[in-house]
């Protein structure tokens, strides 16, 4: 998801006649031929051939490429430099002091760090002031993550996620097929995904297959239910086969635990872009109050009573979501608002 957005806005940017590059510091290499994200490309042979894939490999790809990295942004010498969120390192100040820095927030990471090692933790925390005093600006996802930024003297602007609707996005097809079917797409390691409402739905809805992309039946040993099957990852194409095959999609159920309460999370736009009505456990930026996105939990986050999710399913299980019905979130409008930023920024 991450990558089909950053994609999403390199084109669109460059379309509208700006120049752009990405700089990626990254183990993975590009040897198999796949490339899904254009651009400059670093890490080192050596590090990748003797670790395993684990935050200790990531760190030091970053470490031990940050000056080929550095010479690279000099020679390209942006108005603006854009970065996602995350981690300090040896070397990244500098760069983020040599031009206008704006950050994207996609986590209040107060609480979204309490889910990393205590290596992780000790360090995110030591860098992050590090990283705040060389950023010029701030663009957030969600309202909920930048409130907690208000003490910083910097201009900021909530954008919340989109996706490029002028993608051939194949809708799901409706059947009167006897079993009704959702699917969540996520991956491990995510607490915030709040799968054990999923199995509380599973347990209760019998009659309800649900397909969880991303996971192992090895994953979750004791969830050896009938109605619940784990698909493991899925390449593209299957993943808009099993898109087209089901009924309505499913939301993250744990956004509360990262202090978000209110979101706009990628899976639910491409949910939505495949024509699946959504049910969840935020409230959506750009959906608070749409019939086919529904939250689906109290103020306390916990189900609703099931004859009320029922009800919705039953209502909205064969309703297929038009582009028109999601216009506003194509990142067409979002991209305007950012570039228009870009421009604050850089006048600031």
């Amino acid at each position: 998801g991450i990558v089909k957005k950053i994609n999403d806005q390199v084109t669109y940017w460059k379309n509208e006649n700006h120049e752009v590059q990405v700089f990626l510091v990254w183990p993975s290499d590009d040897s198999n031929g796949n490339v899904f994200l254009e651009g400059e490309h670093f890490y080192k042979k050596w590090l990748n051939k003797i670790l395993p894939d684990n935050f200790i490999k990531t760190y030091l790809t970053k470490v031990f490429c940050i000056n080929k990295a550095r010479k690279a942004i000099l020679s390209f010498d942006p108005d603006i430099l854009y970065f996602r969120q995350g981690l300090w390192y040896p070397g990244l100040r500098s760069i983020l002091r040599s031009h206008k820095a704006v950050m994207e927030l996609n986590t209040v990471d107060t609480y979204e760090k309490r889910f990393y090692s205590l290596l992780r933790r000790s360090m995110y925390s030591f860098g992050k002031p590090r990283i705040l005093k060389e950023t010029n600006g701030q663009v957030s996802v969600s309202p909920a993550i930048i409130d907690h930024y208000n003490s910083l003297d910097i201009p900021k602007k909530v954008v919340s996620n989109g996706i490029n609707l002028t993608n051939s996005h194949t809708k799901k097809v409706v059947s009167d097929k006897d079993v009704t079917t959702a699917i969540f797409v996520g991956s491990s390691g995510m607490e915030w995904h709040g799968l054990d409402r999923i199995f509380k739905l599973a347990q209760h809805f019998k009659e309800i297959q649900f397909k969880l992309v991303g996971y192992e039946q090895s994953d979750f040993p004791e969830m050896n239910y009938d109605n619940l099957y784990f698909t493991g990852w899925l390449d593209h194409n299957s993943l808009i086969e099993h898109y087209k095959d089901s009924h309505f999609a499913i939301g993250s159920f744990g956004n509360h635990l990262v202090g978000k309460p209110v979101d706009s999370t990628l899976k639910v736009r491409e949910y939505l872009a495949y024509g699946l009505p959504v049910l969840l456990g935020h409230h959506d930026t750009d959906f608070i109050d749409t019939p086919f996105v529904f939250k689906c939990t109290d103020s306390n986050h916990k189900l609703l009573p099931f004859a009320d999710i029922k009800q919705w399913i039953d209502k909205h299980k064969n309703t297929v979501i038009t582009n028109e019905q999601i216009a506003h979130i194509d990142s067409t409008q979002k991209e305007k608002e950012r570039l228009s930023f870009f421009k604050e920024v850089m006048n600031s």
